[in-house]
């Protein structure tokens, strides 16, 4: 390089520092393993109940599965701001491989009921539970807060990687090796995990021995996410929607059995649709214009997850469901991203971890309530109609979000100007109003404000 010649240097991404890295491979194969072990409980229990009965018995798991995060998500983050943070999680992934382990050798002895494998999945939600504001609020530890968002958008990447990967590999391993083997796999997959939180540095634990009653710490999450207008409508619209959205992964295996006539490896494959389209969406975040605001961003991708929805259920080609689920998955993963990353950009370090558990009860919260809904819709309606109708609703109700936006979501102040129905929807759709203005224009605009009125007398 020749004396005096600069050279631009683009900055390091979060993968360059290496203690995120080994974290986000750790979680990578560990969330392989979670998805492995989650197609095998579905399949699991819907081959052993009796078809008229597969629709309920579906989402009663998957109510057992995300019931604990109503229960204990805000105590995980009052107990996140408290705690080491390094050895609180370490504890918690050791009893999640534990009770993989347990699983996997109550299957391979022929044990693995329907009721024995809910009863393993609730005990797993309860971990889950109390792992998430606490594996969310390391993240800030990790790398510098300017390369937050992209940190945010790399986790959700990896973990819906590992979406597309793990249930394909469910749906092979299944019909090949059983599934006990499924069960075994994600019990193994917690190692590198472990491994890398046992390294985590001291800068990533929080001290203990904060003075304050939990009920008061829990009251305050809440209180904090009321009293912020973009913190209240993430969790509205996050409440909502995952509530909303719940039937369609719920019922997915009895709609392969019952619609599309497949096997273990078509609701594998139909999972990764969903992985696929995800993994899409976190690739295509990082190119979406720096302009273009979250509050416009967050409600559009539910509109348009909604409309996808809507079509799968009209679906009955395994071709076409699969086409219109990687389309499902890369909005939903668009909202899902989007929404965490204003999350973390708004919550400040000293409650980090009670706003994150209030914005992950909404999140995770909502899901089990959702299942249950839908479990005692099919009492009523067909599992087809069940997706379609909630997604009919979903859809009206994004829509109103998508019109009614809150620029608090951008730590933005509201705007007073007002427009009309079709040029309202075109700001919606295309966030016109906050593109920056060009060079030129702010050029031209200083000198017609420099130039003197027609109307001023001169000399």
């Amino acid at each position: 390089m020749e004396k005096g010649k600069s050279v631009s240097i683009r900055p390091p991404g979060p993968l360059a520092h290496p203690m995120f890295r080994l974290i986000w491979c750790g979680a990578f194969l560990s969330n392989i393993g979670n998805w492995m072990e989650n197609s095998a409980q579905n399949w699991a229990v819907v081959t052993q109940v009796a078809r008229d009965r597969q629709a309920f018995w579906s989402e009663i798991l998957n109510f057992a599965d995300f019931s604990p995060a109503l229960l204990l998500v805000l105590l995980a983050g009052v107990i996140t701001d408290r705690v080491n943070v390094k050895r609180y999680l370490l504890l918690l992934q050791c009893l999640a491989c534990l009770l993989g382990a347990l699983l996997a050798g109550a299957a391979w002895m022929g044990y693995a009921s329907p009721m024995v494998v809910i009863a393993f999945t609730f005990a797993e939600g309860i971990v889950w539970a109390l792992n998430g504001p606490p594996w969310q609020a390391v993240v800030p530890a990790l790398v510098p807060r300017s390369l937050l968002p992209r940190a945010v958008a790399l986790n959700a990447l990896q973990f819906n990687l590992a979406r597309l990967t793990g249930p394909v590999l469910a749906g092979f391993v299944i019909l090949h090796f059983g599934i006990p083997m499924a069960f075994t796999i994600n019990a193994v997959s917690f190692a590198l995990v472990i491994y890398a939180i046992a390294r985590l540095p001291a800068e990533a634990q929080r001290p203990a021995g904060v003075e304050r009653p939990l009920l008061g710490d829990m009251m305050t999450g809440i209180a904090l996410v009321r009293r912020h207008p973009g913190l209240r409508r993430l969790a509205l619209m996050l409440c909502i929607f995952m509530f909303l959205s719940a039937p369609l992964q719920g019922l997915l295996a009895v709609y392969v059995t019952t619609v599309l006539h497949g096997d273990s490896r078509m609701f594998g494959l139909l999972l990764g649709a969903i992985g696929t389209g995800a993994v899409c969406g976190a690739l295509v975040i990082g190119r979406i214009p720096s302009y273009y605001p979250r509050h416009h961003l967050i409600p559009l991708a539910m509109c348009l997850a909604c409309l996808a929805i809507l079509g799968f259920s009209f679906t009955s080609h395994p071709a076409a469901s699969f086409g219109v689920l990687v389309i499902v998955g890369f909005f939903y993963m668009l909202t899902l991203n989007s929404s965490n990353a204003a999350t973390q950009l708004l919550a400040a370090d000293p409650n980090r971890g009670r706003i994150l558990s209030v914005i992950l009860l909404c999140n995770q919260g909502a899901l089990p309530l959702g299942h249950l809904f839908a479990a005692g819709l099919t009492h009523f309606l067909s599992p087809v109609m069940v997706i379609r109708s909630t997604a009919s609703v979903l859809l009206v109700v994004a829509g109103w979000f998508l019109l009614r936006r809150e620029p608090a979501i951008d730590a933005m102040e509201r705007r007073r100007r007002r427009f009309g129905v079709v040029a309202g929807v075109w700001e919606a759709l295309t966030a016109q109003s906050h593109r920056p203005i060009p060079e030129a224009v702010k050029s031209d605009m200083a000198g017609e404000a420099e130039r003197p009125n027609d109307l001023t007398p001169h000399g």
